[in-house]
């Protein structure tokens, strides 16, 4: 382990050299049906996965199952060969693939979801363990999900346990996405502040915080809640008016994003289009962080959306493939992912 990031970010940047490039994406679009896919996909860095996630059981739950193995041995990697600040730095990043997946939870719980078929959605990136993952999967409802969270002292532990209570008199999947979303963004905040944090780092924060909150008013547009109780404090570019005037427009009052990193966003017609605009404003950030601080946790900033926009499209293409849609639409999409 290092705590030198000269050291943590060249075995980095040794992993992003293991990227999907074009060609590979190209030969999964050229496939003419899922076994073509599969055998684009065990050609590349995720075969091992495949390979193993098919011992299992084949379909598109074999390719899930490979891309949140490889996703997870990749975040265990980097914990592994980090120390000191760099590792302080890394896992509070990490820790938001711990809020997905409880977020999953929540989702597959609310829907009526057999559990038996929820493993493969989880990442497992964070700093859940494999066995706390199958409590809260097996658990019978969410109350119970969050006493085998709370057993772990998990950060997230008290936060889900609170919105688990809330949601079982008011059955309000949203907002119990948006307490965890609140109690996630607090908890990085404060990390931001730690005094063994580089700027890159804070200014990371300060925009995922800025994000969240922009997604928020965005989403509790025109619904009968206290929009202000929602926002979260330490962005930079998203003030608390701002928000409230988010949360009451909606769409209509995007202009308010005149300038700044979500600038993009006021051109978006709808909410899958401010999503997008999001993405890319955060991906373009993670880009010149990665410039500004090749020595410092930029790269690694960087890196993770990387990985995870490459997990998102290889998902996109499996299903292309096994429901068989149209090249044309499937590129379309490929373009939004």
């Amino acid at each position: 382990m290092s705590s030198d990031f000269g050291y943590v970010n060249a075995r980095v940047r040794g992993m992003a050299s293991r990227l999907l490039g074009p060609e590979t994406y190209q030969a999964a679009l050229a496939a003419e049906d899922f076994r073509g896919f599969t055998a684009v996909l065990g050609q590349s860095p995720y075969g091992h996965a495949l390979e193993e996630a098919q011992a299992q059981g084949d379909g598109l739950r074999a390719v899930d199952r490979a891309l949140a193995a490889d996703f997870h041995a990749t975040t265990r990697s980097m914990l592994g060969f980090s120390d000191g600040a760099p590792r302080r730095m890394i896992a509070a990043l990490l820790r938001r693939y711990d809020l997905e997946d409880l977020k999953t939870v929540a989702r597959a719980q609310h829907a009526g979801r057999d559990p038996s078929q929820l493993g493969e959605a989880l990442t497992g990136a964070g700093e859940l363990r494999p066995a706390t993952i199958e409590s809260l999967v097996a658990a019978s409802d969410l109350p119970t999900a969050a006493q085998a969270l709370s057993v772990t002292k998990h950060p997230l532990a008290q936060a889900f346990a609170r919105a688990a209570r809330d949601y079982a008199s008011d059955h309000d999947l949203l907002a119990f996405e948006l307490a965890l979303d609140h109690a996630y963004f607090g908890l990085l905040a404060e990390a931001g502040r730690s005094g063994d944090t580089s700027e890159t780092f804070r200014r990371h924060v300060e925009r995922e915080i800025d994000a969240a909150n922009l997604r928020t008013a965005l989403k509790v547009a025109g619904r009968d809640i206290d929009a202000g109780a929602l926002f979260v404090e330490g962005g930079r570019e998203i003030k608390r008016d701002t928000f409230l005037q988010l949360a009451q427009a909606g769409l209509s009052g995007l202009s308010a994003l005149s300038s700044g990193t979500f600038a993009p966003v006021a051109q978006a017609e709808d909410l899958a289009g401010a999503e997008r605009a999001v993405r890319a404003a955060l991906d373009e950030a993670a880009r010149r962080a990665a410039i500004r601080d090749p020595l410092g946790i930029g790269v690694v900033i960087r890196y993770l959306r990387a990985k995870e926009a490459e997990a998102a499209k290889l998902r996109l293409l499996a299903r292309g493939a096994y429901y068989r849609v149209p090249r044309g639409d499937l590129e379309k999409e490929l373009g939004h992912a």
